[in-house]
């Protein structure tokens, strides 16, 4: 019972510590800036000696009132209007900074590069060897290896060979893949070998 008493009471003491400060910033967010620059008067008479020995900036000038404070100068309204953009001999923004021709097909840009980054399209679709299919009718999966006898898998629609080629069917002893080396569609058969 004491621990939820002294709960109670220090959560009254926290909040109302807070609303004192909200008070305090309320009523120093009202108070004109001239009110809280003046300096307190000391009543001491060493104080008083101290400041005038120390020259203050409060008491060299006066306290500015909200009137006399000056605005700062408002630009000519018209400056902004005579504005005009003139492009000559600057860039085109809206240009890319590279143009590739869209007539390029993927065959022309594999050639350019030279090599593919991936390890299924950098050698002929012939080259590889089937050596497993896995999976029902539904659901197949093959496995093939490459020439440095290196494993891939094969889904349907993963993509193989130098030609776009495509795989477009797994069935339970063979891998059907669609090339495109010329415009017309040519199919390469993969056989599963069993040895």
């Amino acid at each position: 019972m004491k621990k939820i008493k002294f709960a109670i009471a220090g959560t009254f003491i926290i909040i109302f510590i807070t609303a004192i400060f909200a008070f305090a910033a309320e009523v120093k967010n009202t108070l004109p800036a001239a009110v809280l620059r003046t300096p307190v008067k000391a009543t001491s008479a060493a104080t008083q000696t101290k400041q005038s020995l120390i020259p203050s900036v409060a008491n060299a000038a006066p306290a500015a009132t909200p009137t006399q404070i000056q605005q700062p100068p408002q630009p000519a309204p018209n400056s902004v209007d005579n504005y005009s953009y003139n492009p000559l001999g600057k860039p085109d923004p809206f240009k890319p900074f590279l143009t590739i021709d869209a007539a390029a097909t993927k065959q022309q840009i594999a050639k350019k590069a030279g090599v593919s980054m991936f390890p299924l399209q950098r050698s002929e679709t012939e080259k590889y060897r089937v050596v497993g299919i896995a999976g029902n009718k539904d659901n197949r999966m093959a496995i093939c290896e490459d020439v440095a006898k290196k494993f891939y898998p094969l889904y349907k629609g993963t993509h193989i060979g130098l030609y776009d080629g495509k795989v477009i069917e797994i069935m339970a002893d063979r891998v059907i893949v669609e090339e495109y080396e010329t415009k017309k569609p040519k199919r390469v058969i993969l056989k599963l070998r069993k040895n």
